[in-house]
């Protein structure tokens, strides 16, 4: 696994047999549940907050497949030692368990899924489409196959001498927030901007609208169909009303109004990088300094969620218009620019990003109408309105020598660490990462229970809890 490939693209382009079979009743089911929920009113998951009850997580095992072919690698994947990362995303499962809330793995999913889809005699059309190399014996195709934990399927060699490339890499699909996010009325089904998770993606979009053990849970929005690049680590539900998204960068900011028409709810889109739209073809994140705050900052998750009730955690300075351009990254690069490799333009590149980031723009429920808020960034539109804030690392930001040393010796560090990439199980309450001790203290003098566990092998992948849960439902 490469360090950005857990962020991909839910779709499958082209698949004709595909869309076919299963185009029509996708927006069949969207269109009617777009409806019903609109008349239901809050049900599945109204905040990012309340009493977790249903989460959709996919375990790695010892048995995945590291290798995929869509970025030419030919050695499998030797950067994560597998059983501790195994071994780290189960203490995170049990964790989830103990709080009381129902865990459903992707793998059983998926095989419900594709049970269902065999009795209906549509399974093997859909396997052609998206699996072409396995549709010629449909019959033993399981769940475990379409993951690549079928030890038949690996490392094979072709008759004519050579290897055999059958099934991807698919432990990406780990960060199941990737793949579809939950609102009050349904599944909001995501299309992520990765090429190389093209099929992992449409198998994960298969299961979540045919798996019986899903059924409950109408789609409401699906970005495939919508043809719209989205993805859930941008997505967080706030209120039955609103939705903050961030776009730019991993989402497109076309998704927002979109979002706003179809749910009849506030979108708030929240800048990570400047940009009119996304597609595929577009390079991924660039290079140098302004490629790596593109990761540090990946989605919306890695640099701020909710813990409580009117209640944020995030990171300090990025997100405050008093500190735009003035923030500790921005002297570091301006210094840098002359002191180590990083050209002028990188380094202009990287501190437009910087003062830029965060930017707000609301877009009101069914309508989509566009509302500027003129310079304001996300954290002064939260607190604007009453929230209270935890900042990563500790410490809210000030001037002088020993905060610039103490930001990028140990608030840094914790960034990186996935420090505001936690999942809420219940207000006040909430699942992280172990390693990021200045976070958890502050947290726990704000009121806030943490339960930690430890995920070296997971942060260094630039994910956390957040990305690894999939909430259904929440009280």
């Amino acid at each position: 696994m490469t360090a950005l490939s857990r962020r991909a693209a839910l779709g499958l382009a082209g698949g004709a047999a595909v869309t076919a079979l299963f185009g029509a009743r996708a927006c069949a089911r969207t269109e009617s549940a777009a409806g019903a929920a609109a008349q239901a009113g809050p049900g599945f998951v109204r905040d990012d907050i309340g009493a977790l009850r249903h989460v959709l997580v996919h375990s790695p095992v010892l048995e995945d497949y590291p290798v995929e072919r869509e970025t030419g690698g030919l050695i499998p994947n030797l950067s994560t030692h597998w059983p501790d990362y195994v071994e780290q995303h189960g203490h995170l499962t049990r964790r989830l368990r103990e709080t009381g809330a129902e865990v459903l793995e992707l793998a059983d999913a998926l095989q419900g899924a594709i049970d269902a889809a065999r009795a209906s005699g549509s399974f093997e059309a859909w396997l052609s489409g998206v699996h072409p190399r396995l549709s010629g014996d449909a019959d033993a195709v399981s769940a475990a196959t379409l993951l690549g934990r079928d030890p038949n399927r690996q490392y094979r060699l072709r008759d004519i001498g050579g290897y055999r490339h059958d099934v991807s890499d698919s432990t990406s699909t780990m960060w199941t927030r990737d793949a579809s996010f939950m609102t009050p009325g349904g599944l909001v089904v995501c299309n992520s901007l990765s090429p190389r998770r093209l099929r992992e993606n449409m198998t994960l979009r298969f299961a979540l609208m045919h798996a019986p053990q899903l059924a409950e849970y109408p789609v409401v929005f699906d970005a495939v169909a919508e043809g719209v690049i989205l993805e859930g680590g941008d997505a967080q539900m706030v209120g039955p009303d609103t939705l903050f998204l961030g776009v730019g960068q991993r989402s497109d900011p076309r998704a927002a109004p979109m979002l706003a028409r179809r749910l009849n709810m506030d979108v708030l889109a929240v800048q990570v990088h400047k940009s009119e739209y996304l597609t595929r073809h577009q390079p991924a994140m660039g290079g140098g300094a302004l490629a790596g705050l593109r990761v540090l900052f990946l989605h919306l998750d890695t640099f701020f969620t909710h813990v409580a009730d009117r209640h944020v955690l995030c990171v300090p300075w990025f997100l405050e218009h008093a500190h735009a351009g003035e923030d500790p990254l921005s002297e570091y690069i301006r210094g840098a620019r002359t002191e180590t490799t990083i050209s002028d333009s990188d380094a202009a590149s990287a501190l437009d990003f910087l003062k830029e980031f965060g930017k707000v723009t609301l877009y009101r429920a069914g309508t989509g109408a566009k509302e500027e808020l003129e310079d304001m960034k996300l954290l002064d539109y939260v607190r604007d309105r009453g929230y209270r804030v935890t900042h990563v690392g500790g410490r809210s930001p000030e001037s002088g020598q020993e905060a610039f040393t103490a930001f990028m010796r140990d608030t840094l560090g914790e960034m990186r660490r996935q420090a505001s990439n936690v999942v809420a199980t219940a207000p006040g309450q909430m699942i992280a990462y172990d390693g990021s001790p200045l976070t958890q203290a502050a947290l726990e003098r704000d009121g806030i229970e943490v339960t930690t566990f430890p995920a070296r092998e997971l942060w260094a992948n630039f994910g956390g809890p957040h990305c690894l849960t999939m909430p259904l439902r929440r009280d």
